[in-house]
């Protein structure tokens, strides 16, 4: 069971400006960061939340201000690679077909390796726990608005049209089973890197979102 934050805290009091929300997401994904790597050293119920505040450089009241639980300190770092995701299907040129996305140069070009190791991590750890595999559920969830907002504009439907709440859907589920092949790849088989997965998971799932209905 999760280690939860019990009591409420009070409201920090003092001279310094308020944190931007750009900036507090910095800070969400610096925890997560720390959390994935302690979670993949030590293990989730080896590991407490007053470990990850210290591994990112913040108090653990500073921590409780973030997030419920220590479970859910994870989710930014896949929370990141969904919301990059949208705007890179939001800003591809609307007289292009959707599918050359994933072939674009500047795919991969600011995504940290180190950022999508860890996503590795988390989902390998996501099959030993259920805590966290509720997580990842639910970063994948929430992605589906924003994602449906972004077809919707650019197919001309309304977000909450059914047809474009699917095709969202279908397309993070292709980005999902994506990693889920790399990864599961029995050892020592070869195959195609992880760039190119991803890129040959995402070709199939942009392609079905922009196409005609059936």
């Amino acid at each position: 069971m999760g280690e939860e934050h019990g009591a409420a805290q009070p409201a920090r009091r003092g001279g310094r400006p308020p944190l931007t929300e750009s900036r507090k997401d910095e800070i969400r994904l610096e925890i997560a960061i720390a959390a994935v790597r302690l979670f993949t050293e030590q293990g989730l119920d080896g590991t407490s939340v007053a470990q990850i505040a210290d591994a990112a450089g913040i108090a653990t009241r500073t921590l409780w201000r973030y997030f419920p639980s220590k479970e859910a300190c994870a989710g930014p770092l896949l929370s990141f690679g969904l919301d990059r995701f949208t705007s890179y299907v939001r800003d591809w040129p609307t007289d292009r077909p959707l599918a050359g996305a994933a072939d674009d140069t500047q795919w991969f070009s600011d995504a940290s390796p180190t950022r999508l190791l860890l996503v590795i991590d988390l989902f390998r750890l996501t099959q030993a726990e259920p805590t966290l595999d509720q997580v990842w559920i639910r970063c994948y969830s929430d992605a589906v608005a924003p994602l449906s907002v972004v077809l919707g504009e650019r197919l001309g439907l309304p977000a909450d049209d059914l047809r474009i709440k699917v095709k969202a859907s279908m397309l993070l589920a292709s980005m999902h089973q994506g990693l889920r092949h790399y990864v599961c790849r029995a050892p020592g088989e070869h195959g195609l890197s992880l760039e190119d997965t991803i890129r040959a998971a995402a070709r199939i799932g942009l392609a079905a979102a922009e196409a005609p209905d059936v």
